[in-house]
């Protein structure tokens, strides 16, 4: 019955995604030769959602293995994305399959396939760097790519990263930020400096999407 009830999610999800517009003013990622090696998206876990759907290319994504991530796995890995499941520890210390996880991701970027993680999630606080993505893409020689979907008309829910569904026929605006290398010999104490950039290059690219839609320089992509 839940296999049922998530492939008809599916199929509901497909249908919304095909009234949405996808729209940016770069290439589909800044800095190509940048990146050419891999790479891992960085995204808030508000804007997952048309994050996900904006992104054609097979990517290894990092799922929750709560019951809440159960139909985000399952629309992941119908749209062709390589699903690992896990997330940070419990605040009593148990494990929820975050470390595996992690090693899988590292892997997966080592093979050239890109990743992409929600860097405040899955539970918050909203808008806070964690430090996992930090250690992937140094242990795996990737740069962090800042990544925002940002959908002009969406259903905010009362979730704690106020979670955003775009609404049907709305223009959803991709951007893509500068590549955040960290080095190999990078240190756990200089990690905060690097979950600080990644934050301020996401806040930074929210600003310049609203300005480019004033302005009207977000030109059709798909």
């Amino acid at each position: 019955m839940k296999t049922i009830l998530f492939f008809a999610a599916y199929l509901l999800v497909r249908a919304l995604a095909s009234t949405y517009r996808f729209r940016s003013a770069q290439p589909p990622l800044a800095n190509a030769k940048a990146v050419s090696g891999g790479y891992v998206l960085a995204i808030w876990h508000q804007n997952l959602f048309a994050g996900i759907l904006a992104q054609r290319a097979r990517h290894c994504v990092m799922v929750s293995r709560s019951r809440d991530g159960d139909p985000v796995s399952f629309l992941c890995r119908r749209l062709g994305h390589e699903v690992l499941r896990g997330s940070s520890r419990k605040k009593d210390g148990r494990d929820k399959g975050g470390k595996l996880a992690k090693d899988q991701m590292i892997e997966c970027l080592r093979r050239g396939l890109p990743g992409a993680v929600t860097v405040d999630g899955p539970s918050g606080p909203a808008f806070e760097v964690k430090p996992g993505i930090v250690e992937m893409a140094r242990l795996a020689d990737v740069p962090v790519v800042p990544y925002l979907s940002l959908p002009r008309r969406y259903w905010s829910f009362p979730s704690w990263d106020a979670f955003r569904l775009p609404k049907p026929f709305t223009r959803i605006d991709i951007v893509y930020g500068i590549p955040i290398h960290v080095p190999a010999d990078a240190q756990f104490s200089d990690f905060p400096r690097y979950q600080a950039a990644i934050a301020d290059a996401l806040t930074a690219l929210g600003l310049s999407a609203k300005a480019a839609r004033r302005i009207g320089k977000l030109a059709t992509t798909s």
